[in-house]
């Protein structure tokens, strides 16, 4: 799959807005007519609850019928909401057998799926104003809403919710930017850093912003890519950072910058596991990574992928079930 979480992996709340719906078996929908023209931001919305410890095989399974997906871990729950969005209604026999498929492979109850159809809203502006600021160690994630100053000494980023991973409010993300507090604190980090999978480049840009340092940032989604060019400019880090579209360090343009004093990677367990070797041969001795997007489940697997490359666990982050490794 590359190196990206799926399609779109961010913390929206759901649209409190929609129509009826109806249900066949596992799966609930409301299609308009055929005759009826997909309007501007107008989209499909599926939605279902799974085993927080299964997200990602059911994230996967849900990306082909969706132009962008979000996870969401549910507060005090063992569940992730999945959320994905799309311009074409879904092929719902076909939704519900990849649905059934996932389920089989990991030995857990299908979901109930829930297809919805949502008019022409401008359904990101409505849930940015639901997005309280986040505080991360030294890092103030905030959106355009809230654009009040922070407390004397934090480092404010402003990101807006958007088709591309990293407002601050998901477990992995928020363990990414605490452990860049944690290793500027006790770390002399060298340049350049790099941001593997950087989404919106909220992680970059605080390295950016904190240490005034080189740091080179890559996502395979280009659409990620526009979007954290467009934060690296609001943030007025242009001079630091560099954002380029990129299948892991495939690209020249990440690689010939290296080895890196700091490697961030928040995406998924199993790319994480893939790009074990070359996240390892692209680092300075040394140098600490910071890898996200996995588990507490995962770990272990995580782990043995990158000892097997001579690293070693330093330290390690727990938001609700999602982990964060700070390994070297």
């Amino acid at each position: 799959m590359g190196v990206s979480r799926p399609s779109m992996q961010t913390s929206w709340r759901s649209p409190s807005r929609r129509l009826a719906t109806r249900r066949c078996s596992t799966v609930s929908s409301c299609p308009p007519t055929r005759s009826e023209a997909l309007p501007g931001n107008a989209a499909w919305k599926i939605e279902l609850f799974v085993p927080s410890v299964s997200h990602e095989a059911f994230a996967e399974a849900l990306e082909p019928f969706v132009g962008a997906l979000s996870l969401f871990p549910i507060e005090g729950s063992s569940e992730t909401r999945i959320t994905g969005y799309g311009a074409d209604a879904p092929d719902e026999s076909a939704l519900e057998a990849a649905m059934g498929e996932a389920a089989q492979a990991n030995a857990v109850a299908a979901p109930t799926v829930h297809v919805v159809w949502l008019p022409d809203v401008d359904w990101v502006a409505e849930n940015q104003a639901q997005f309280e600021p986040v505080r991360a160690g030294r890092f103030y994630i905030h959106d355009s809403d809230h654009m009040d100053p922070p407390a004397h000494g934090c480092v404010p980023i402003r990101v807006d919710a958007a088709t591309a991973f990293g407002t601050g409010h998901h477990g992995t993300t928020r363990g990414c930017l605490e452990a860049v507090d944690r290793l500027i604190r006790t770390d002399r980090i060298s340049a350049p850093i790099l941001d593997l999978g950087c989404g919106t480049g909220v992680l970059g840009m605080a390295a950016a912003k904190a240490l005034h340092l080189p740091v080179f940032a890559s996502d395979i989604d280009p659409i990620a890519v526009a979007k954290a060019h467009e934060n690296v400019r609001i943030n007025g880090v242009s001079r630091y950072m560099r954002v380029y579209e990129s299948r892991g360090l495939e690209s020249l343009s990440i690689r010939r910058p290296g080895p890196y004093g700091l490697i961030l990677a928040n995406i998924l367990a199993r790319p994480l596991q893939r790009l074990a070797p070359a996240i390892a041969a692209n680092r300075r001795p040394g140098a600490p990574v910071v890898l996200s997007g996995l588990t507490r489940e995962q770990e272990a697997q995580v782990l043995a992928a990158y000892r097997m490359q001579g690293l070693s666990l330093q330290a390690r982050i727990h938001h609700d079930e999602w982990s964060t490794l700070i390994c070297r």
